[in-house]
């Protein structure tokens, strides 16, 4: 749905409400014809999620808006410190300098590689700090959340999906008016356009299936490196295959930043194996909003 190359839909939140409406019927479907079973979520639990997610992509569309390209990256990689200090602070989880100097250097390579303007201002600084917080909350409670409950990814989909495309089918108009300067009831649907986005939406279930898995296997900040490996990975598939530039700072920062996720798989593993030498009592972990609940910290 390339608004340059493609068929010019700009509507972005209304897109992610379609997407997840997909989903979540998706696995709706799957649990009824036998594969996985259903599991209801408490309505509160789900709504607080929701309502965390959904702000997530409304905050995240606005900090495009009212942010330079430059400072919108660079705000999606204060991600991974915010991540950092909550679970520190909240989750009890303990950092060596080997992997918080690794987290670090990640930051630096992509913002090499990413970052090539910056200009702020303050409606866009405290938009932008919105879309850290709702974003890194959102991937926390993933995990949170299955733990809390004993539920499988799927299960967590198929409860918040709904209620996340619902929420984001009443916002999204409004919020994309606001970005792209059109209602989306002025869109001058094609045959062509529907099939790329009915498309979207089935690589969208993947994707959402996907990173909720990902979520619950996974710590927050595992996840947020293998968001930017896949930054990395885009890049070198688009210098290889669409003959896109490549600078020696792009290289560079590539170089960097690979370096930095290498360092901390490797660090993580071995604090990993000295957490199951020496194991630990389960402990009670608390997140703002969740009740209390029990439960071990991902790697």
């Amino acid at each position: 749905m390339d608004p340059i190359k493609g068929y010019g839909f700009v509507f972005a939140t209304s897109l992610c409400s379609l997407h997840f409406f997909t989903s979540g019927a998706f696995v709706r479907m799957s649990e009824t014809l036998g594969y996985g079973q259903h599991v209801s979520m408490p309505f509160k639990d789900t709504l607080y999620f929701s309502l965390i997610a959904g702000m997530s992509i409304a905050s995240l569309n606005l900090s495009l808006l009212t942010n330079s390209v430059g400072f919108y990256q660079i705000s999606k990689l204060m991600i991974i410190p915010f991540v950092c200090f909550m679970e520190a602070f909240w989750m009890k989880r303990k950092f060596t300098l080997p992997i918080i100097a690794s987290v670090l250097v990640v930051i630096a390579g992509v913002a090499i590689v990413t970052v090539t303007d910056m200009s702020v201002n303050p409606l866009g600084l405290a938009i932008a700090a919105v879309s850290v917080v709702s974003s890194g909350m959102q991937q926390m409670l993933c995990g949170v959340v299955q733990r809390k409950h004993n539920l499988t990814s799927n299960q967590l989909l198929s409860n918040t999906a709904p209620v996340q495309g619902t929420l984001l089918l009443f916002a999204g108009p409004f919020i994309d008016k606001l970005v792209s300067r059109q209602w989306i009831l002025d869109y001058n649907f094609t045959v062509q356009g529907a099939q790329c986005l009915g498309l979207s939406c089935a690589v969208a279930v993947l994707v959402n299936i996907s990173q909720f898995m990902c979520l619950g296997c996974f710590s927050a900040i595992s996840f947020q490196v293998l968001g930017h490996a896949k930054t990395v990975l885009v890049l070198l598939l688009g210098w290889l295959y669409l003959n896109d530039s490549m600078s020696m700072r792009k290289l560079g920062g590539m170089m960097m930043a690979v370096a930095g996720m290498v360092g901390y798989g490797y660090f993580t593993s071995v604090q990993q194996r000295a957490a199951t030498s020496k194991p630990e009592p389960p402990r009670y972990t608390r997140i703002p909003g969740m009740d209390q609940e029990q439960g071990q910290q991902k790697p």
